[in-house]
Order: C-alpha cells, then structure tokens, then sequence
C-alpha cells in the first residue's frame, strides 16, 4: 500500500471564507491517503482516506476516468470503464502493466481538496502451472502441479461445486480415491494469484475404461523369499499375477531362485486379466546375509556412536527398535558401518543385499540408563531395581516366584550359578541379562522362565530342567546349551534368535514375526504363523512348519522334514533326508 501525507496550514478566516473550505482555521490537517499497489479486474482500487470530500478526479498515465461512467455493481451486471461501491472502484479495459495514477479530491463545489500521485499495477493475468502431472494409480487419481509465479495465491480442487482441497504451495500434489466404472468424473484446478485472476484446469477420467498395467522397470529384483521389487503401474490394481517366461516355458517368479536365468520376459496380469509384457533383466539373490559383528554389545546413553565391522559384500544396513504396535521395525537405513547413538533400549543390526534380502540379526546392542546395584545375599526374593549378580558371590538360590518388573534389568555375570527350587519361575516384564564370559554361567534346578512382554539374552550360559515359556519381545540365546530336560514353548514372542547353541528337546514357536538360527543344533523345531525365519549352518534333527510360515534354509542338515499347508521354504545347498511336502505349499530346493 501507498500512503502520502499532505500539511497545509490555513492561516486566516478570510481563505475560509473566500473557498468555503470546511476544515478549522487553526488546525494542521495530514491528508492520509491509502491505495492498493496492485489491482486487477476482480480487485478494485479502494481509496482511504482520513477526510471527507465529495467527488475524485482519477487519471491513469494522463488519460482521465470520468467519474460520471462509474456505476455501482450492485445495480447493475454491466461494468464499464470504472465502477464505483462500498468497496471502490473497478477498473476494466485496461492492459498488464504499471500504470501513474493521478488523484483529485474534490469538495461539493468540485473545489480541490487535495492531490495525490503514485505508480499502480493492473495486472490480468491468472497464474498457470509450468508443469501438470495427472495419473489414475491403484483407483486413486493422483494430481501433482508446480507454479512458477511469484504473486501465486491458491490452489483449490473442486468436484461440482464442492471444494474437496485447496494449497498455498508452489509445488503440491493431491489424491482423490474414485470408484471403477462409475462414469465420467470431472474435476477443476483452480489457481488463483494475489488479485483474484484464476485460470482453471480441468480435469475428466472416465472411470469406465480400464488399461493394462505397465512395468516402467528394466531390472527385477528378486530376494530370496521370491518377492519381486519392481515398479509396475496399474490405474485400478496394485496387486498383480506375474509369470516369467525364460525361452523354456512359462513359471512363477519364485523358480527363478531355482534357476541361473538373467534375461526373461515378465508377464503380468491385473485383477481385470488386463495382460502387459516386457523383456526384463532379474537380479536373483542366492544366499542370507551373516550376521554383522557388533564391537560394543552393552553401552551407555553418553557412548557417542555404534558401530560393526565391515562387509565388502554389502552396502545396506538396517537397524531395527522394538516398536509396541509393530514389533521389531526398522528405524534407520545405514551405508556406512556405524551409527550415532540414537539411545534406544535394544537395537539390532541386519545386512541387506541390492534385492532386498534382510539377514541375520546382529547380536543385540542395549543401552543401560540407570546404575545398577550388587546383589550380595545367595537368595532372591525381590527384584524392584536394576541388580547385578556379581560371579564373586555365586550360587544364588530362586525358592519362589520372582518378578523383573517392566524397565528393570536383571545382569548376571558370567560364572554365576542360579539355581530354581520346586517350580520356581522368573516372570520377566522387563530384562533378563545372562552376560557373555569365559566362563559359562549355569541355571538350573526345576524351574520357569515366563515372559511376560520382557526380553531374555543369554549368553554361555547352561539352562538344566529350565522351559522358557509366555510372550515377550525377544529370546536371544548364543553359545548356550538345553539340555533334554529344558525347552522352549512360546506363544506370540516377536523375535527368537538361536547362535552359536544346543538344543536337546523341542522348540515351539507360534505367532512370530522373525525366527533366526544359526550354527545351532536342534533336537526338534515347530514353526507356526511365523512371518520369516532364517535357518543357516545348523543341524536338526526334526522340522515342522505349518500354515503361513515362510523359511529359508541354507548350509544346513535336516533328518525329518514336515511341510504343512501355506507355507514357503527355499532351501539353499541344504541335505534333507526325509521330506514330506503338504498341499498348496512351495518348496524350492537348489543345490
């Protein structure tokens, strides 16, 4: 906005009466004066001022606007040169451009009241998007718009009448879910600047028509539970059948793990049979990735950075966090092979191949919060802090139930002897911490270990007649034995990981979203409902598995195999001597 402040001081009653002018005699009148420096056809020149006067004379870069040809917009549809309401002025035929704009104030006998002068823009010219992307993707439409114009206002989208979303940004997008057949749908953008010039962009899909789908992707990826990550786009589905055909027949993706094809057709299939076709190259994984090697397992929240070794077989990494609603997540994604500490309770590394298989979890890296305290008497009856069991004061009796409530940490060092009296259980809310060592730590008796929501990490540790049982978060046992009297039976345990161990009796898990095993040896394993489990360089002697459980098994010696309905086993360089492969299961064997 302009603003000009004209002083004229009135120096007699004579001036006043000769001019009649209404203004007191002694007093120092400012003329304020206020306009817009930029007005269009929908924006009118408003005038402000802190006087009174009767008429204006407006002239734009000398030609005058009779005030006689402006006309209120409230009386009348027609618009002329200028109108005039409550609201001012409407300037109409006029070109973009600045314009010098000459004011006269006016009293009721066309005396001058007072002059104002200043440059003003008129601008008809509605923004337009430099770029306009529109693509129907899965049934939703997705719209995307970039506007180079500085004096760009709003966007607003609107279907009918009915504004559905609107945008102060250069560069948005917006998504509106449609209904298949469901006929034409129209749509308009309207982009508005800072004077009210719109343009609208309007948009049709006729709902009716269905395309096939496109593979928009040259390479395939393919890991080694045979999912397929390429980038295929369908304008009602986003799921999709795909066949390969290699020159010797058509098969399902999941024979390429089978096979030493590079170069194929993939056929893909919408919901509707709409078929697409394309000549592809497939990166096939063919091997689980190790596990990293963590240099710090046990850290403080003021240890700076995390770190493991490096593999120059790998270039991702992953690292994932317990997550209440989801379970073990993956929180960060790493190229390089160490990561500032982020503070969480327990975190796990995992290598990732190009085609996105996830391997072996790392050993788990806790970060310790709180001081812990030396627990001297051989009995426990109560755990209501952080306690370490020093190996200085082994053995250590459990007579009775004992609880390690939620975010406290029970730490045993290794060495220690804790022994489990008549059916004793240890109910674990929080940590049970058995530390890695020289010497091997022993709990034994006749006894429980219940998860309830808690961890346990065991390391060289020799369980006798103990049975881990309930749900928790994780099991993570390493170098470790179970003898034929322990066991492990859970129900809804996110993680179990098993390294390094010896397992003499059964091991029952159902309802786990990772299950991983290495150089580990396994009287009996069952797997139900369990999302992915990992087998590598391990011996067992009898393996279930039933519904919508999926493995992979690699380097490993298997006396009696069972494979129930839905489930998916690849076996990678593994001997088994006794297979039996149920219904609507795939099983995949390399050599």
């Amino acid at each position: 906005m302009f603003k000009i402040v004209s002083k004229i001081v009135l120096f007699s009653t004579l001036i006043i009466l000769l001019f009649g002018c209404q203004y007191d005699v002694d007093s120092d009148v400012n003329f304020q004066i206020e306009i817009p420096s930029k007005i269009s056809p929908n924006i009118p020149l408003v005038i402000k001022t802190n006087f009174q006067y009767e008429n204006v004379e407006i002239m734009l870069d000398g030609d005058e606007i009779s005030p006689s040809s402006f006309m209120n917009v409230e009386e009348t549809e027609e618009q002329g040169e200028g109108a005039i309401n409550s609201n001012g002025i409407y300037l109409k035929n006029l070109h973009d451009g600045v314009y010098k704009i000459n004011i006269r104030f006016l009293d009721r006998k066309d005396r001058i009241i007072t002059e104002f002068a200043t440059n003003i823009t008129f601008d008809l010219t509605p923004p337009k998007p430099s770029y306009f992307h529109q693509e129907l993707s899965a049934g939703d439409l997705n719209l995307e718009y970039k506007v180079d114009e500085e004096d760009f206002s709003m966007v607003c989208l609107y279907y009918n009448d009915t504004k559905l979303a609107s945008s102060n940004s250069f560069q948005d997008s917006f998504s509106i879910k449609l209904e298949k057949d469901s006929g034409i749908k129209s749509y308009i953008l309207q982009f508005k600047d800072d004077v009210e010039n719109t343009y609208n962009h309007t948009i049709e899909i006729n709902t009716d028509v269905d395309k096939p789908p496109v593979i928009n992707s040259d390479i395939v990826k393919v890991n080694l539970f045979s999912e397929i990550d390429t980038n295929i786009s369908d304008d009602w589905d986003d799921n999709f059948f795909v066949l390969i055909d290699d020159g010797n027949g058509v098969k399902y993706p999941s024979d390429l793990l089978l096979s030493q094809t590079t170069d194929a057709t993939m056929i893909v299939f919408d919901s509707y049979k709409n078929k697409t076709e394309k000549f592809v190259t497939f990166n096939v994984d063919k091997q689980i990735p190790t596990s990293p090697e963590i240099t710090t397992r046990l850290i403080s929240e003021d240890l700076d950075y995390i770190s493991w070794r490096y593999d120059p077989n790998y270039r991702n990494y992953i690292i994932e966090r317990y997550d209440e609603i989801f379970g073990w997540k993956k929180v960060f994604e790493e190229k390089n092979t160490f990561l500032k500490n982020p503070n969480y309770d327990i975190i796990f590394v995992r290598k990732v191949t190009k085609n996105g298989t996830y391997g072996l979890p790392s050993d788990p890296i806790i970060t310790l919060s709180e001081a812990f305290v030396p627990y001297a008497s051989g009995t426990i009856s109560k755990i209501d802090k952080n306690l370490f069991l020093p190996q200085i004061n082994t053995p250590f009796v459990i007579s009775s139930d004992i609880l390690i409530p939620k975010e406290k940490t029970l730490l045993v060092e290794s060495g220690n002897e804790i022994r489990l009296y008549n059916g004793a259980a240890v109910l674990v809310e929080g940590v049970m911490f058995l530390m890695p060592g020289i010497d091997k730590t022993r709990i034994f008796g006749e006894g429980e270990i219940v998860l309830n929501g808690g961890t346990v990490i065991a390391y060289d540790t020799d369980f006798e007649n103990i049975k881990f049982t309930g749900k928790g978060k994780l099991i993570f046992i390493k170098n470790s034995t179970l003898d034929k009297y322990s066991s492990i039976d859970t129900k809804n345990t996110e993680r179990i990981c098993l390294y390094d161990s010896s397992l003499f009796n059964y091991v029952k898990i159902t309802n786990s979203s990772g299950v991983y095993i290495d150089n580990t040896y396994l009287k009996e394993i069952s797997l139900n409902n369990v999302a992915e489990s990992l087998f590598k360089n391990s011996t067992i002697d009898l393996f279930n598995s039933s519904i919508n459980s999926r493995t992979i098994m690699e380097t490993s010696t298997i006396k009696l195999m069972n494979i129930e309905t839905f489930s998916f086993i690849n076996i990678i360089d593994t001997k088994i001597e006794r297979p039996n492969i149920g219904e609507y299961s795939i099983f995949l064997q390399r050599e």
